[in-house]
This record gives structure tokens, sequence and C-alpha cells, in this order.
């Protein structure tokens, strides 16, 4: 089956489910409200398992140019794996997306905010970098190889998510431990200067 029928069929089965009142886009864990051509997702929980933004990425990587998403998030963070997931999806979007940052946006939550095309910060808003934390189970040699690995690719993430928004020195201290707190108007002159950034050097001749 071809991706645009299966999109197709997907959207069947979920308009008749809401006809049944079976299906309530707002019961959904990550809710995704569509009109036209304009989606607006709200990541306002903790990022749980990567299965909970299926629908999201799915429309995100499946939309094109006249599509436009704005994303409501006011998260603590959670799973760095569905962060991941969700900022891949979004790069490989046609799509403009949005983040609308409100509250406590921290750890994994500030990853998908900075993934965004474009970025507003309400004036109640606690932005918090630091680095990540988990647990490790296994024979010895195991963590140890599994620790050394993770080590090594987030913190080759954490340069690539947060250059430009960071300083060097900052990145190398959220690496080391130290939380990083931000509130709307930092987080919208860091914005400014890493999309200053990105800009192309104009050639003078």
């Amino acid at each position: 089956m071809s991706q645009d029928k299966l999109t197709k069929l997907l959207e069947n089965v979920e308009q008749m489910l809401r006809r049944n009142g079976q299906c309530n886009e707002w019961d959904s864990y990550v809710p995704v409200i569509s009109k036209g051509h304009h989606h607006t997702v709200y990541l306002t929980e903790e990022f749980s398992d990567p299965s909970s933004y299926n629908q999201m990425c799915h429309l995100l990587m499946n939309a094109n140019e006249v599509d436009e998403f704005t994303l409501v998030i006011n998260s603590p963070g959670g799973i760095l794996d569905s962060a991941f997931m969700v900022a891949d999806a979004i790069s490989r979007s046609q799509a403009c997306v949005s983040a609308y940052v409100v509250g406590t946006v921290a750890s994994a939550a500030t990853i998908v905010a900075l993934a965004c095309d474009k970025l507003e910060a309400s004036e109640n808003l606690a932005f918090m970098i630091h680095n990540y934390s988990s647990g490790i189970q296994g024979k010895g040699h195991e963590m140890k190889a599994r620790q050394t690995f993770i080590d090594n690719e987030l913190n080759k993430s954490f340069e690539r998510f947060y250059l430009g928004f960071l300083s060097q020195e900052e990145i190398t201290d959220v690496i080391e431990g130290k939380d990083i707190w931000l509130n709307a108007q930092e987080v919208m002159q860091r914005w400014a200067s890493k999309q200053e950034s990105l800009k192309p050097l104009k050639l003078v001749s």
C-alpha cells in the first residue's frame, strides 16, 4: 500500500470513529487538532514512550509546504528518545513548524522547542537545560560500554541542538552537570542570536 493510500485510510478510520463518538482528539496523550492546513499539537505532559508521538510524527513527515504546525510546549522533559524522534520529524518536514513555549519547558522539551523553525515565548516561562539522567542495569562491562557510548553520542547531540543558543562554554558546563535556567526574554534573545548565526554569509565581490 502506498504512503498516500495509508494516510487516507487512517484519516477515514479516524473520522468514522469520531462520528460514532468513539474517538476524541482531546483524549490523546498528545492532542493534535487540525483545521485545514494548520495543526496545533499540545506537548503538555512528560515526554513518554515514542509510540505516543506516532500520529504527530506521521503528520509532520507527510506534510507539504502549505501546512503549518504550532507546537504548544509546557513540559518538564522526559524520555530523550521521544524528543529526538519528534525533533527528527520536524527537521524532515516540509511544513513550517512553530513552537509556543509556556510554563516550564525543561530538559528533553527544550530540544523539541529548539528544533522548530520559529519560536514564541510566553512571559510565564521557565526554560531549563541540563544534562541527561538515567539508570543502567547489567553486567559491569556492559554498563561501562553503554555509559561510554551514551556519553559520547549525547554530547554530540547537545552540541548540535544547543549550538548558537548556548555558548560553547555553557554547553561544556551543561555536559559537566550545570543547570541553566532562562526566562522568556533571555530565550528570545538567544533564539534571535541562533537564527542570525544560521544565516549564510554574503559574499562581497
